[in-house]
């Protein structure tokens, strides 16, 4: 269900954290104040969805603050994660863009503050405004090839590596100096990388047991330090 926002959030920052936003990439803060227009604040808890697997695509989200999980439900019932999205990130935009449903759901991880653009209205906003169609096309060009690489690591790449992959993309967005090393600042348990990776709780316990004890990372409770950067590249490019 879609919350108001607090009254504290004002229309300058959203305008702003607006024109971070891939989606509306070069868009003058004349047309971002016509999108607002259409935006519905949103707040959700942690542990929440925004959307679920197989239900109508309607919202376009734009992530304020917080971060969410993008989980997908195989025909076998596995579960895999898709995708972190992090602040001033879009989701549900291919499958919204499209008018289909939802390939995946959507749960806050942390406590979520986001706008939702209803399906109907970004279509309008789009031919409004030429810039915001090239931007939605270029995301999904993006999210293919994302994909498409994401593949290639299953398919041809061992669990090994594909864990180191996937550490080195949350680093991107998620990494913290701190005086031990480089902690990946998001909460991330095991059961988490095994879906992200393709691979089993047990083989990435093993895994990660294995690192600790050379003395190349060091885990807590959903908690992932990197103690040895250079070595986790390396591993990673082999």
């Amino acid at each position: 269900m879609i919350k108001l926002l607090p009254a504290h959030i004002v229309r300058e920052v959203l305008l702003k954290k607006l024109s971070q936003t891939p989606l509306f990439k070069g868009l003058p803060d004349s047309d971002l104040e016509q999108v607002l227009e259409y935006a519905i604040p949103t707040r959700l808890d942690a542990e929440a969805y925004f959307f679920h697997q197989g239900t109508p695509a309607q919202h376009v989200y734009i992530l304020l603050e917080g971060q969410i999980k993008v989980l997908q439900l195989t025909p076998e019932g596995q579960q895999v994660v898709m995708r972190m999205v992090d602040p001033i990130e879009i989701f549900g935009c291919v499958a919204a863009l499209s008018g289909g449903e939802y390939p995946g759901s959507a749960l806050a991880t942390k406590a979520c503050q986001a706008l939702a653009l209803p399906h109907g209205d970004i279509i309008k906003l789009m031919g409004r405004f030429p810039q915001l169609a090239i931007n939605a096309f270029q995301i999904m060009v993006k999210r293919t090839h994302e994909l498409q690489d994401r593949y290639l690591e299953l398919a041809t790449e061992t669990v090994e590596k594909r864990l180191a992959h996937a550490l080195l993309r949350l680093l991107e967005k998620n990494a913290v100096e701190t005086p031990n090393g480089t902690l990946i600042d998001m909460p991330l348990s095991r059961q988490d990388l095994a879906e992200m990776v393709g691979s089993t709780l047990y083989t990435i316990s093993r895994i990660l047991s294995a690192w600790e004890n050379k003395g190349r990372v060091k885990s807590g409770r959903e908690q992932i330090t990197i103690l040895d950067l250079a070595w986790l590249e390396s591993l990673a490019q082999d």
